[in-house]
């Protein structure tokens, strides 16, 4: 039997979650119309690039890439987010495997690496950065969002938090690493990218819309941190 201490943080809380998930996030404002309105700003043309969504979950923003005329491979760790992704998404390539490991991909394969708050589940992040750094080709981009390093308050260590989400069903304990901004930026850039652009997510108005009261407070307190980088030159 796997020891729950082997298995990536928070498998057991998305293999709950997943029904509801794919079911309410494409419209839930936390995700629509906050965190995924701003990553995908950051996003290039990415019509014929070849694509890896890293934590892709049920597969909503591999269908964003797919419409914009992208080559895409998602990954994720959950079987049952898969089956969602690849019943949403079925132009793209899907493969379960652990990003917080190695990666099963030959070196400069993908042109972008997308990922939508799917890092924060990764304790090691000069690991991940180098792999893709490695999976990247030269002037690659990755584009990523986490959780906003003063969302909660100031610390200075990266260490397991648990929140119980209530938005997809039944409640679920979800546990996530928090990390300073220096463990957010430090690794990325030890690992060979320059930071481009960073954009702190704000809600839309269809997020008032539908939630009035939370949209008032997550417009002056920062929720989400978006990032793109690219690979420097050899």
């Amino acid at each position: 039997m796997t020891d729950e201490r082997d298995r990536p943080l928070a498998l057991s809380a998305y293999e709950q979650l997943a029904d509801g998930y794919a079911e309410r996030a494409p419209t839930k404002p936390f995700n629509a119309d906050l965190e995924r309105p701003t990553t995908q700003g950051l996003l290039p043309d990415v019509s014929g690039m070849d694509v890896l969504d890293a934590g892709c979950g049920p597969g909503i923003t591999t269908e964003y890439l797919l419409e914009a005329g992208a080559e895409v491979t998602g990954i994720d760790a959950s079987s049952a987010m898969l089956a969602h992704a690849r019943e949403r998404a079925p132009g793209a390539a899907f493969l379960r495997c652990d990003f917080g490991e190695p990666l099963p991909f030959e070196s400069n394969r993908f042109d972008l690496v997308y990922s939508s708050l799917a890092f924060d589940y990764v304790a090691d992040w000069d690991s991940l950065f180098s792999e893709l750094a490695r999976v990247l080709r030269p002037a690659g981009l990755v584009v990523f969002s986490s959780g906003h390093p003063v969302a909660d308050f100031f610390y200075f260590e990266t260490e397991v938090v648990n929140d119980v989400w209530t938005g997809f069903g039944d409640p679920v304990k979800v546990p996530t690493y928090r990390r300073p901004l220096a463990a957010i930026l430090n690794p990325l850039l030890n690992a060979g990218f320059r930071l481009d652009r960073i954009e702190e997510s704000r809600p839309t108005e269809t997020f008032r819309e539908k939630d009035p009261e939370t949209f008032a407070r997550v417009s002056r307190e920062p929720t989400f941190l978006s990032v793109r980088a690219v690979m420097t030159a050899d």
